[in-house]
């Protein structure tokens, strides 16, 4: 861990882990959701799994969004986003900044997703 960052952001932490256990959950099951529409195709027992495994995976995204925003935009945070320090070691250029930018895109895409699979989740309701 040490290797991983530097002194300041060590100190306190910026719970980019927490951040992407959190993301990667949310992305799991949204991806298991996707299956069960997907199998939904041919059974319906399934699309009906699916339309309400879509409404409740939609409060649980908005859920998990707001709370990895609170967790990712602090002034702790803003400061260790800009930190050149190498995270993946000596001889790979990546940088904890480089950390901060891709969670961020993948969180700002969870928000786009969230509405989409909603739609989805609506057509199969309505399919149903």
């Amino acid at each position: 861990m040490v290797d991983d960052c530097d002194i300041d952001c060590q100190a306190k932490g910026s719970q980019m882990t927490t951040i992407g256990v959190l993301m990667g959950t949310l992305f799991g099951l949204i991806g298991l959701n996707a299956l069960f529409m997907f199998i939904g195709t041919w059974r319906y027992r399934w699309r009906i799994c699916s339309v309400y495994c879509t409404l409740f995976m939609c409060v649980f995204q908005l859920a998990i969004l707001s709370s990895v925003a609170a967790l990712m935009f602090t002034k702790y945070n803003a400061y260790c986003a800009r930190s050149l320090h190498p995270a993946w070691g000596v001889d790979m250029p990546w940088y904890i900044a480089d950390d901060f930018y891709w969670s961020f895109i993948i969180w700002v895409s969870g928000w786009f997703t969230m509405f989409f699979y909603c739609c989805c989740g609506l057509c199969s309701a309505y399919k149903a």
